[in-house]
């Protein structure tokens, strides 16, 4: 199976909106165009076809493919094709009926209801949960619930509803009952249908997924009048109440005209159900109670709100019909006696079908996103210039994820670029081009906050180290300014390597660096300073083993210091430490 959700690239703005509505991190993944432009890309291996991104997106980047040109090349081929229409077909579609007489013009053979299909459903659901004593199952007619459960939460299968789809059962019952030869179309309000179609664990009973979007393009694309058209309704056997299934609560509606106490769980929209799922896995692992059935839909308002559909369909003008045609179904079907509620529809299933002929079987199609623990990020939170645990929390939403932590997962997997972050983007004014370190104004920024910090004794103390390159000119000189860069990379990760996260370092101009220790006495800066010296010493880029040195003055900060004063005596010692080196030489 292959995602069907795609990005037109020259309309990707690479604003993150797709990211940040994607139930999956990485079935987005931010690439370069040939432009430099960052892009996002659906990663078909991880995109469970949940078809939030599309909905989500302003600029009209992401699109999918269905097969409903494939469907008319076949039937203009002479193909036998039989159609089946979701119950959504009915409110999505005010001359449905007309439709179906401009598609039987085509050749399309007979037209069924699948709402009938989501009736054996239900009634296979309540003879399974019987038969196999099962306390709780998570039901499936949605395949983008089936495809997370697959890749990310295997460990739910065994509660997924061993019952297929409204959809693949009626499949079945049409081959079975009615002895259905041909090819079955699905006009369909779904993109994730196709995943769900091409699935060998729903036999392949359906061959193409003509969705209703693209039907109704087709229809404007081709200026087709359906008013020119007879109407044709549906063939075979009358559904019940089983087109409730297309809105929220449906199956719930469906299952309580029999079994009015169970405890049913309703969840529709990616928002609420993915999380959800997460919810129930870890109640079960924790002995806690979970619902008898939980109907879970991808689809904020249900499937007459599905991916496929172009969502211009009013709520109340959904529920209005759904209604009416619920309290007709009711008075033919559904009969009050002492005995119970005598459902018809059930009474013809239990004398005519075998439940077991419509089980669902699911495979494990775990995917390891490879996440990482925190030490493993380091290197991408210091690529980031998050050096600080509160850097890493900013948790702001701009790159899509709400979470740094998750951002730099992403940037480790190689699915996101560091470019992306905006605190980055706006650290990149505060921080050196050629080392990890500050710039210059990165710099005065931390003086001024250290130093405040420290006049309102939030700090003990701080020293400043203003650190030089010994004759640098002459590395340049001998070497090239290819090799004086690399020397002063050299110089800027051994200060790293000698100073804690809760100080800061930068390029102060050239070959000058400032060093910022907090908290750290004028004893303690000696120290740290003679080891940062003897590291650049030792630091191996000079071709033929040839060394460089540096320098470095020190000036503790007083109370009634600026950022000038401190910085003129820590300055002034660097011009001393110098001199003395140069006075020792002779």
């Amino acid at each position: 199976m292959s995602g069907k959700i795609f990005t037109i690239e020259e309309k990707c703005k690479a604003c993150n909106k797709c990211i940040a509505v994607c139930p999956v991190d990485a079935a987005n993944q931010v690439y370069r165009a040939y432009d430099r432009e960052r892009k996002v890309a659906v990663g078909e291996r991880y995109c469970i076809s949940c078809g939030a991104c599309i909905k989500a997106c302003d600029h009209g980047a992401r699109d999918y493919r269905d097969d409903t040109e494939r469907f008319f090349e076949d039937l203009a081929a002479g193909e036998t094709i039989h159609l089946v229409a979701a119950p959504a077909a009915q409110v999505n579609f005010p001359q449905l009926f007309r439709l179906f007489g401009w598609l039987k013009s085509l050749g399309v053979g007979n037209i069924y209801d699948v709402s009938l299909g989501a009736d054996i459903a239900t009634w296979a659901y309540l003879q399974a949960k019987k038969a196999l004593h099962l306390d709780s199952m998570i039901a499936q007619p949605c395949p983008s619930i089936v495809n997370y459960c697959e890749r990310y939460l295997p460990e739910l299968l065994p509660s997924l509803a061993p019952i297929q789809s409204p959809l693949i059962c009626l499949a079945i019952y049409l081959r079975q009952v009615e002895h259905l030869e041909g090819k079955i179309a699905f006009l369909s309000p779904c993109i994730a249908k196709a995943d769900e179609i091409e699935d060998p664990n729903t036999g392949q009973q359906v061959a193409y997924n003509v969705t209703f979007d693209k039907l109704k393009q087709k229809l404007l694309a081709e200026n087709i009048a359906l008013d020119q058209f007879p109407e044709v309704g549906f063939a075979g056997k009358n559904s019940g109440i089983g087109h409730v299934y297309s809105r929220p609560g449906g199956l719930s509606e469906t299952v309580r005209l029999t079994n009015k106490d169970m405890w049913i769980r309703q969840l529709d929209s990616v928002r609420v159900s993915y999380p959800y799922l997460r919810e129930y896995h870890n109640r079960q692992k924790e002995h806690k109670t979970v619902p008898e059935l939980v109907e879970i839909l991808n689809c904020r308002g249900g499937c007459n709100f599905g991916t496929g559909t172009d969502h211009c369909t009013a709520l109340d003008d959904v529920d209005y019909k759904i209604n009416a045609r619920k309290r007709d179904k009711i008075a033919e079907q559904v009969t009050e006696k002492d005995e119970g509620t005598i459902y018809a529809i059930e009474q013809y299933f239990a004398e005519t079908l075998a439940w077991q002929d419509f089980r669902r079987e699911y495979t494990n199609r775990k995917i390891k996103n490879g996440f990482f623990e925190d030490e493993d990020l380091e290197e991408i939170y210091i690529h980031l210039r998050k050096y600080t645990p509160e850097s890493r929390e900013i948790n702001c939403h701009a790159c899509g994820y709400g979470s740094c932590k998750r951002f730099a997962q992403a940037v480790k997997l190689g699915i996101n670029v560091v470019e992306n972050c905006i605190s980055y983007e706006r650290s990149g004014l505060l921080h050196d081009t050629l080392t990890p370190l500050l710039n210059h104004a990165g710099l005065e920024d931390a003086l001024e906050h250290f130093l405040w910090k420290y006049q309102i004794n939030e700090l003990e103390n701080v020293c400043v180290l203003m650190m030089d390159v010994d004759d640098f000119k002459q590395v340049n000189d001998s070497f090239g300014h290819d090799v004086g860069d690399e020397a002063l990379r050299a110089v800027a990760q051994s200060i790293l390597e000698h100073i804690s996260r809760k100080d800061a370092a930068g390029r102060w101009g050239g070959d000058e660096f400032m060093i910022i220790l907090s908290n750290t006495e004028f004893e303690r800066a000696q120290e740290i300073a003679e080891s940062i010296r003897e590291s650049v010493r030792k630091a191996n880029v000079l071709p033929g083993g040839a060394i460089f040195t540096s320098s470095i003055g020190i000036a503790e900060a007083r109370k009634d210091d600026t950022p000038l004063t401190v910085f003129q005596r820590g300055d002034r010692a660097l011009y001393n430490a110098k001199k003395f080196k140069k006075t020792q030489a002779k």
